[in-house]
Order: structure tokens, then sequence, then C-alpha cells
């Protein structure tokens, strides 16, 4: 075990905290979420949580905006540079990507009202953090392609895409609720998924 550090906090401690944040949430859950644990599972003072994210909601908010970065790299690299069935898997897979480190942020603030409070507060700041964004996201790549003729007339394309999404939140979020139990792999929704969309 690594002996917490005296002083000014240093600026590689970051990193260090956070990662410790999201190891504690995996392992024994919310129950050990306190700032002591964290900094000795960090190797630093409890002072450096205070000083870099200045309460318990600020540090769990880090966490979930570390989670968005696989999020973030896809929207500005853009979602419809192949096709349709290659873009749908990229677009699934870094979802899932995101989730696995989300959800139990998520699912750890419910179980504390002060953290859920400000988790809610740090997403309703900008859009960008909240679902609906990849939700949009998709939405719009099909309405294009429907505009086009590539996919199905008359369905709902904003609907579809959050339905696409959400068998992303069941499929990860599933075992952290319930434990395991089958669930239909991503490469099956996506068949049926396209199947549905065919003109």
């Amino acid at each position: 075990m690594t002996t917490p550090r005296r002083g000014r906090p240093p600026s590689g401690g970051r990193e260090q905290i956070l990662t410790a944040t999201y190891e504690l949430l995996r392992d024994p859950g919310i129950a050990r979420l306190t700032t002591r644990e964290i900094a000795t599972r960090a190797g630093v003072s409890e002072g450096s949580i205070f000083y870099h994210y200045g309460s318990r909601d600020g540090l769990l908010s880090a966490v979930f905006e570390q989670a968005l970065t696989p999020l973030i790299a896809l929207r500005e690299q853009g979602i419809g540079t192949r096709g349709l069935p290659e873009t749908l898997d990229t677009f699934t897979a870094t979802v899932e990507e995101f989730l696995e480190r989300a959800v139990i942020v998520l699912f750890a603030a419910q179980a504390d009202i002060d953290l859920r409070g400000g988790l809610h507060a740090f997403l309703a700041a900008d859009p960008d953090r909240r679902p609906q964004r990849g939700i949009a996201l998709v939405g719009d790549h099909l309405a294009d392609l429907q505009a086009a003729g590539r996919i199905r007339a008359g369905i709902d394309v904003h609907t579809a895409a959050f339905l696409l999404v959400s068998s992303c939140f069941f499929r990860v979020g599933q075992p952290w609720l319930i434990g395991a139990a089958p669930v239909p792999s991503r490469a099956a929704v996506l068949d049926t998924f396209l199947t549905m969309l065919a003109p």
C-alpha cells in the first residue's frame, strides 16, 4: 500500500484519484466511497481530493466526464464515415465502452442523495453529457439515410436510435442491477435492427 504524501498536492495526483475512485466503485461499491479510502488507494493525501475536485460529487462528476472520452472522440471524427452496419457497430461499441465506466457512477449516485444532486446538476449543465446527445447523433444520421431512400420510410428514426442506445444500456447495466442473465448480443441486436431498417 502506498503511503499518502504530505504537503501541497502534486499535479499528477488527479489521475490517480480518478483511477482509485473508479476502482472502489467497481469493487466494493458506494459503501466504501469515502475520501479517506480513495486517498489511501490513490496514495495521496485526503486533502488532494478536495484540492483537485472540491467535493465527493465533484469527484464523481469528474469520473463520469472521463467516461465520456470515447463518445466525444466518436462525435468529433463523425459517425457516418462507413456503411451503415459498420457505423452502427462502431457506435454501439463506443456507447458500451462509455457505459462500462459510467453506469457504476450513475448507480453510485442513486445510492447517495448528495451525490445524486451533484451529478444531476453536472449533467444538466451541458447537453452533450446527456444520453439524448448520442440518440440525436444516430437519429440524425438515420434521418439522412431515410431521406436518401437507403432505409425504410415511415419509421421514426429517433425512436429507432433510442431503442438502439437502450439496448446498450440494458446489456451493460443488467449485470450491475440483477446479475448475469442471457441478453441478445450486440451483433444479434444490430442484425435485427438493420433488418427492420431495410427499405
